[in-house]
């Protein structure tokens, strides 16, 4: 298919026409045969540019999760951690959080879904990474140290703290000498979703049990847990509150940590997801909490 193209001479006397043909054809559309990267090109280009810059922003996440997990392992989930390395880690998570693949990481954590897929966060999640004070700052202990330190959160909305501490002992010395004992510590909380907040998840917390699941290398999980209640107060207050204008005002039944009926986004207890794709978590605590970077596991064992 060519162009027919005229061209007009203005003379004296008046003005011709000719015809002028191009040499070659200009094809108005891609045609049969013709290479299939320059069609998809005109066809789909948009396409392609999408796909490319996922490609890529898929390519810098990869990069930034092997430097934060090179970070963890050489200073110990930040127990170890410098100022320098902290400082390091922070700026691998910002980077991170401007990739985030995840816009509404809240979806469903308050039990309202009816498929996985409509919860996010649903799952169990091991800590790789931290710099929260109340966390780090166990390391310090020289009767016990921080095992495994797991976020449960595959029943939402319930979610479960985990922490198991082993002897200090244990750290230093083989099986042979020190056989193994292991205590889990479990902080129970309730997930809310905060209104307006699609990456906020606030925490009303419920109870802690101690169980110890093994002694001196014996199993002893069968053992009666130590319960802590921590919903009683807040239900007394809350009860207490009908007959007593203007306590609720006061935030008691916050007193616990809870984290309100969603209306106020920054009532106390809650975390902000910094990233989140199929293995990896980030959060961070309100001030003067912390990050925590946690990896996707099969089981809490």
């Amino acid at each position: 298919r060519s162009i027919r193209v005229t061209k007009i001479h203005a003379e004296e006397g008046g003005a011709e026409a000719e015809d002028v043909t191009p040499v070659d054809d200009y094809p108005l559309l891609p045609t049969e045969g013709s290479d299939s990267e320059t069609n998809d090109i005109i066809i789909n280009g948009n396409n392609r540019d999408d796909n490319t810059a996922q490609k890529q922003k898929e390519a810098t996440a990869t990069n930034l999760k092997l430097q934060l997990y090179q970070l963890a392992a050489s200073y110990d989930r930040g127990f170890g951690a410098t100022p320098k390395a902290r400082a390091q880690g922070d700026d691998i998570i910002q980077q991170l959080a401007m990739i985030n693949p995840t816009e509404y990481a809240a979806r469903g954590i308050d039990g309202d879904y009816n498929t996985e897929a409509e919860v996010p966060l649903k799952a169990i999640w091991r800590m790789v990474w931290t710099t929260a004070f109340d966390v780090v700052s166990l390391g310090a202990s020289p009767f016990a140290a921080p095992s495994a330190i797991y976020q449960d959160i595959s029943n939402p909305p319930i979610a479960t703290n985990i922490i198991d501490f082993i002897p200090r002992a244990q750290t230093f010395f083989p099986a042979s000498i020190s056989p193994p004992s292991l205590l889990r510590a479990e902080v129970a909380t309730r997930a809310s979703s905060r209104k307006g907040m699609s990456n906020r998840v606030g925490l009303s917390f419920e109870g802690i049990k101690l169980q110890p699941i093994e002694l001196l290398g014996q199993k002893v999980d069968n053992l009666p847990p130590l319960n802590v209640d921590l919903t009683w107060p807040r239900n007394l207050v809350e009860q207490v509150a009908e007959f007593v204008p203007g306590l609720e005002s006061l935030g008691l039944t916050s007193i616990t940590g809870g984290g309100g009926d969603g209306e106020d986004v920054d009532a106390p207890g809650y975390f902000d997801v910094e990233y989140l794709d199929e293995e990896l978590l980030i959060i961070r605590q309100q001030v003067p909490g912390g990050v925590f970077a946690l990896v996707k596991v099969d089981s809490c064992e």
